[in-house]
């Protein structure tokens, strides 16, 4: 592949969201769950991946990272605004970012 054809198949076709917690969000987190567990069973056709991030220990769940299956910011932000988990108001920040998935298991490989 030359370079040209390389630019032209790398576009993010996804829209990976990494959301942190803010302090003492536990109960919060606790007390909004199983809503959020019922909606991502509800969506699970937009979502290529979903998670709770951990503390460096593993002991805790300090946030939660989504990858939407659309290149379309805006269409992931209102997905993320539906999750109860949103509702919640225990997420300090939340980052929104286009993605590709270009290689490992999620794509069977590498795109290239």
């Amino acid at each position: 592949m030359n370079e040209s054809q390389a630019r032209i198949s790398f576009v993010p076709t996804h829209v990976a969201v990494i959301c942190h917690d803010g302090p003492d969000s536990q109960a919060a987190r606790k007390a909004a769950a199983q809503d959020h567990l019922r909606y991502i069973q509800a969506i699970l056709d937009r979502l290529a991946l979903a998670g709770p991030l951990f503390s460096p220990d593993g002991q805790r769940m300090i946030g939660s990272l989504y990858v939407f299956k659309t290149g379309n910011l805006d269409e992931a932000r209102r997905w993320l605004e539906a999750d109860p988990y949103f509702a919640a108001g225990f997420w300090q920040s939340i980052d929104h970012r286009p993605f590709l998935p270009a290689a490992g298991d999620f794509v069977g490989g590498t795109i290239w």
